[in-house]
């Protein structure tokens, strides 16, 4: 899995993105590969879940959010993301596994993670940081890209 869709936190997520924006440009290469055709996906769920591990004495929160294909985009072949900042859109577009983004938003000790501060400052940061679906079809065509959904929303 890819540092964009599987990082340590928000901060290494955007510093991958970071590096990854020098140069970007509204048609980056990514944009142009394919012909556009079709509707965009649509965000079918954004979720936030808390996993506490008693023993270890530790938790942590993962971001997920799942695109759907809009109606009679059923057969798509894969599915690509690229990551948006308030400074642009990513030129990297990489393949996305399924159809679901995945970030470990924030980590820490104890077992009440609603209670951590550290939780509420990365979930913040976090919001800094948001990333597009698209499909691809057999022939190489692609969808427009869906709109962008902010990592650590819910929905």
């Amino acid at each position: 899995m890819t540092a964009l869709l599987r990082s340590r936190g928000p901060a290494a997520a955007l510093l991958t993105l970071a590096a990854g924006l020098t140069g970007c440009s509204p048609a980056s290469e990514g944009e142009m590969r394919g012909t556009l055709a079709g509707p965009a996906p649509v965000l079918a769920s954004a979720t936030l879940t808390d996993d506490v591990d008693p023993a270890a004495g530790s938790w942590s929160t993962t971001w997920e959010a799942c695109f759907d294909p809009s109606p009679g985009e059923e057969h798509l072949e894969r599915w690509e993301v690229r990551a948006v900042t308030a400074e642009g859109v990513s030129p990297r577009v990489e393949e996305l596994p399924g159809r679901c983004v995945e970030l470990q938003l924030a980590q820490g000790p104890g077992t009440a993670p609603a209670d951590d501060p550290g939780r509420t400052a990365a979930l913040a940061d976090a919001a800094s940081l948001g990333y597009q679906a698209r499909g691809v079809r057999s022939d190489g065509s692609v969808t427009p890209w869906s709109e962008p959904v902010v990592a650590g929303s819910v929905g």
